[in-house]
């Protein structure tokens, strides 16, 4: 009788390396207003005004001033920021109406050229495309031309007021990483032209400023 025997390691996926050491840090110059910790020790307090790269949460573990352990330190931070913003926002907006006047032409599209067939007899149009021919690159479409009338008008206090809310939120979004919410907001400087309101806008806001930064015992 024989037997064969594999022997294969055991191999734990979830299982945190034991040398692993991480603090929680802030990532920029804030007023800390919540500390969610998971594993770790504040060293900070709620109120407190941190610089970046300050450790909000260490994963030192101590005991009556004894460094007893360390570990990975997790969890969440959220501070009190403050951000100046400039805006351009268009004072008008076309409105567009259609009219009941419709004219049809050729297009056609070759290696990301294209081109009309005939000269649009329009002077304002919308336009719709209707493909009929796609070969071997090349595509021909049926274009309806739609005739419009446009009206310039001026934004109401109201729409200006949410297109400001929505630019303030587009510029956020590309400078805060996190979660946040604007604490309050106030206008430093508003001009208006011909064309064009120009907004300098000093805005506080609430975001997530913990970032775990990883070191490994030697």
């Amino acid at each position: 009788m024989k037997y064969i025997i594999n022997i294969e390691p055991k191999i734990s996926k979830n299982k945190e390396e034991s040398y692993s050491y991480c603090h929680i840090i802030s990532t920029k110059d804030s007023i800390i207003t919540r500390i969610i910790t998971s594993k770790g020790t504040e060293i900070k307090d709620i109120n407190d005004s941190v610089k970046k790269g300050d450790i909000i949460i260490s994963g030192d573990i101590t005991y009556n001033n004894e460094l007893k352990n360390k570990v990975c330190a997790s969890g969440k931070v959220y501070g009190r920021t403050w951000y100046t913003i400039n805006l351009s926002l268009p004072r008008y907006y076309e409105e567009i109406t259609k009219l009941n006047k419709t004219r049809y032409n050729l297009l056609y599209k070759y290696h990301n050229k294209s081109s009309k067939v005939f000269k649009s007899r329009l002077d304002k149009y919308l336009v719709e495309n209707n493909k009929i021919i796609n070969l071997l690159g090349f595509e021909l479409y049926i274009q309806k031309e739609i005739a419009i009338n446009t009206i310039l008008k001026e934004y109401s206090t109201k729409e200006l007021e949410d297109n400001i809310k929505k630019e303030i939120d587009n510029k956020l979004k590309h400078t805060l990483k996190g979660e946040y919410y604007i604490i309050d907001q106030k206008v430093l400087k508003k001009d208006i032209n011909n064309s064009k309101i120009n907004i300098e806008l000093f805005i506080v806001a609430e975001e997530e400023i913990g970032k775990q930064v990883i070191n490994k015992d030697e």
